[in-house]
């Protein structure tokens, strides 16, 4: 008996407890929090609230994109939708650009408030998950930029308007992208960028295929932050619901990455946009 007390009182000692303390003092001390993301819950909801309203856009408009295969179809549903836009004005600004622009700007709260380190656990992911979820998020905004910068109205065309830069001067009437003739201008908007030169200047082949990145880095955080997302709001609770909604956020990453590169192919190496690109080069 004195040996068994004298291992106690070890035990005790070096787990910190006082060697006075009753058997149950281990069982009463309150349990350590494994995350601390509950801290950041509310701006996490959010945030995956956001995403869901973008992720819907985001299907309409690969959707809508990927018939890019087909020209003369591509074109005529352009022309739809900018009819049915013209009836509903404002309807771009509300339901896209203002949750773009919320989205984005509550990433990057969430981002000052966690760094780019490789050290997070977190019971939504393990550590390369997570890095590369915020990894991912700054690729999107640098993608997001140069897209909407290059292809419509409120990017590049703002900055010529104030700067008059002669760089730019193909951004003087507005972005490069035009619903008369949505496939061709949306392939010199994609392939040529930055100058009228043709597809080998170095800057737009590399912008070209950073859209590609920017797509599947796309395709990659939603999938994540739909798993994320179904954790914070305690979608995916239980041990039976965690596996389905992981099934689920994977195949929406996999759909979202086979369309979005289908869409790029159909813009960049397609027989159809080669033909627009040597006519342009002309």
């Amino acid at each position: 008996m004195p040996e068994e007390a004298a291992v106690n009182e070890s035990t005790q000692a070096e787990s910190g407890a006082p060697a006075h303390a009753c058997k149950h003092h281990f069982e009463i001390q309150p349990a350590k929090p494994t995350c601390k993301c509950q801290k950041l819950l509310w701006p996490r909801r959010i945030h995956a609230l956001l995403g869901l309203a973008l992720t819907c856009f985001l299907v309409i408009h690969l959707s809508l994109c990927m018939t890019g295969l087909n020209p003369v179809f591509y074109q005529s549903l352009v022309e739809r939708v900018e009819r049915t836009l013209s009836h509903l004005p404002g309807l771009v600004l509300i339901a896209i650009m203002i949750p773009l622009m919320a989205q984005a700007c509550s990433g990057i709260f969430l981002l000052k408030k966690e760094g780019l380190k490789y050290v997070k656990k977190c019971n939504r992911g393990g550590e390369l998950r997570y890095f590369l979820q915020r990894i991912s998020a700054l690729v999107i905004l640098a993608f997001a930029a140069i897209h909407v910068g290059t292809l419509h109205q409120w990017g590049l065309h703002l900055l010529y308007q104030v700067t008059h830069w002669n760089a730019l001067a193909r951004y003087s009437t507005g972005g490069l992208f035009h619903a008369g003739s949505a496939f061709q201008s949306t392939v010199v908007g994609i392939q040529q960028p930055w100058t009228a030169g043709g597809p080998q200047s170095l800057m737009n082949i590399g912008i070209m295929f950073f859209s590609l990145l920017g797509v599947l880095a796309t395709a990659y955080h939603v999938a994540n932050g739909a798993w994320s997302g179904g954790i914070v709001w305690k979608i995916a609770g239980t041990k039976v619901s965690k596996p389905i909604w992981a099934c689920f956020s994977l195949l929406m990453g996999i759909v979202l990455a086979v369309s979005g590169s289908v869409a790029w192919y159909a813009f960049t190496f397609a027989a159809h946009a080669r033909t627009v690109t040597s006519f342009v080069g002309r």
